[in-house]
């Protein structure tokens, strides 16, 4: 199913400590479709509804401004897809950020993988972004080593925070 809205990710560093609190802070901005804090050299991850890159510049810039962030990396999404489910439907899942020695069509193979419940084209440092459920760890950590075997080279990014704004379920699919 593809997405009706333009959408961004962000990744963001923060100040010491303030992590959780900028995540936090998410969850009271209307353009939120979601927040992480999650592992790795990124301490957030958040997507949101943006129909610009004007609109996704202001939001970075009150971030900074205003929420202890240092550094950020933008990427718009070029086109995407959800499988059926709802993220939030997984007892486990990771954001797998991907990227092929190619842009020839390779992300559509997704599609076929149930657990992958969305698939986002970010042109920039990754090409693609895609959400991997499991019923537990060990599933997501093996649905992951799938695009390991489909010779994509990848960073996955574990939320130890979480936040889904479920409003957007309507939004966009009604």
């Amino acid at each position: 199913m593809e997405w009706k809205n333009r959408s961004a990710y962000l990744l963001l560093k923060t100040h010491p400590n303030q992590a959780e609190k900028t995540w936090k802070a998410f969850q009271n901005w209307r353009q939120a479709i979601g927040a992480w804090v999650v592992t790795g050299k990124w301490d957030i991850m958040a997507w949101v509804d943006a129909n610009s890159w004007n609109e996704v510049y202001e939001l970075v810039a009150a971030l900074r401004r205003n929420h202890g962030v240092t550094a950020t990396s933008s990427h718009w999404v070029h086109e995407g897809w959800k499988n059926a489910g709802w993220w939030w439907d997984w007892q486990a899942g990771a954001w797998v950020l991907w990227r092929d020695s190619s842009l020839n069509g390779h992300g559509k193979k997704t599609l076929q993988w149930k657990w992958a419940a969305s698939s986002a084209s970010i042109p920039g440092d990754w090409d693609w972004v895609t959400w991997v459920g499991g019923k537990d760890w060990g599933q997501v950590w093996s649905n992951v080593l799938e695009f390991q075997k489909a010779g994509w080279e990848t960073e996955t990014l574990v939320p130890v925070r979480s936040w889904w704004n479920k409003k957007w379920s309507k939004e966009w699919w009604g």
